[in-house]
């Protein structure tokens, strides 16, 4: 199969501060995969792809000029995997190894013009020169049981900037921003036939760099939730657990001055959900 997708993109921006901008990018995508059998229930393909990512603007008066428009960013990807399962369908598997080329990369950062000014401090996208992204995701499943099925998830990633400068600083070599090495999930789900179920979620992250324009990580961590109850033909009644152990994790990490009469740089985190325990009752109107 193949495909060609092209697309040109237009805007306009004005404000009272004198700001005006007028991007207009022409960009081209497109697809060829290749896909076949080998045995009854399996199959592999290999696909290269073209992606992009519109270009824009910064909107800010403490942008700085150099800063204000930032251009379309491409994506190269060649992957390739395949898909199988047993004979009696109680194991499935899926594999993909992947290598993505970007190309003017699209990064969302942010500074602080002032360091003695925690209200100077701005985000905005900028382009880095170009990276790089390979790895692999892989899937299991095994239904134990008529009444038990178990799944697993891995992915594997390595991530670098390539010729990227910001300000003083070069990133050429280092991981990209919210890039953890590897993600993995477990799961069971048991369910009787007299209606009820019971369901258990693990999932782990690596550590990841937070931003472009500092060098903070944020550390590895693992999640569970729980979920148990009863489930009819019309209605259902279950309660449930998210993050059930309260484990505490960084989505977001800041580092600038904020704090007088210093302003000494300091890290600051958005933290992900804590511990949320429920009960969910649904009822079903045919």
């Amino acid at each position: 199969s193949a495909g060609l997708r092209v697309e040109a993109r237009a805007a306009e921006y004005a404000d009272s501060d004198g700001a005006e901008f007028s991007p207009d990018d022409a960009m081209t995508g497109g697809h060829l995969s290749l896909t076949g059998d080998f045995g009854g229930r399996s199959a592999w393909y290999a696909t290269a792809s073209r992606g992009y990512k519109a270009g824009g603007f910064n909107i800010g008066a403490l942008v700085p000029d150099e800063r204000r428009e930032f251009a379309p960013e491409y994506l190269w990807n060649l992957e390739t995997g395949l898909r199988a399962a047993s004979g009696d369908g109680t194991i499935e598997v899926s594999l993909a190894l992947f290598h993505m080329w970007r190309e003017s990369q699209q990064v969302a950062t942010s500074f602080q013009v002032d360091p003695g000014d925690p209200l100077s401090y701005v985000f905005y996208t900028d382009n880095a020169a170009s990276g790089r992204n390979y790895g692999l995701e892989a899937t299991l499943g095994w239904r134990v049981h008529p009444s038990l099925v178990l799944d697993a998830t891995l992915g594997l990633l390595e991530s670098r900037y390539v010729d990227y400068r910001y300000g003083d600083r070069d990133l050429d070599g280092r991981e990209q921003a919210h890039a953890p090495g590897y993600q993995y999930s477990l799961s069971a789900d048991w369910s009787s036939p007299r209606g009820w179920m019971a369901r258990a979620d693990v999932f782990g992250s690596d550590a990841f760099y937070f931003d472009a324009s500092h060098d903070q990580r944020s550390e590895p961590y693992t999640l569970v939730n729980l979920r148990a109850g009863f489930e009819a033909r019309r209605w259902s009644a279950y309660a449930w657990g998210r993050n059930v152990f309260d484990e505490e994790f960084a989505v977001r990490g800041f580092y600038f001055g904020l704090e007088p009469p210093e302003f000494a740089d300091r890290l600051y985190v958005q933290r992900g959900d804590p511990r949320q325990l429920g009960v969910t009752i649904e009822w079903r109107i045919r």
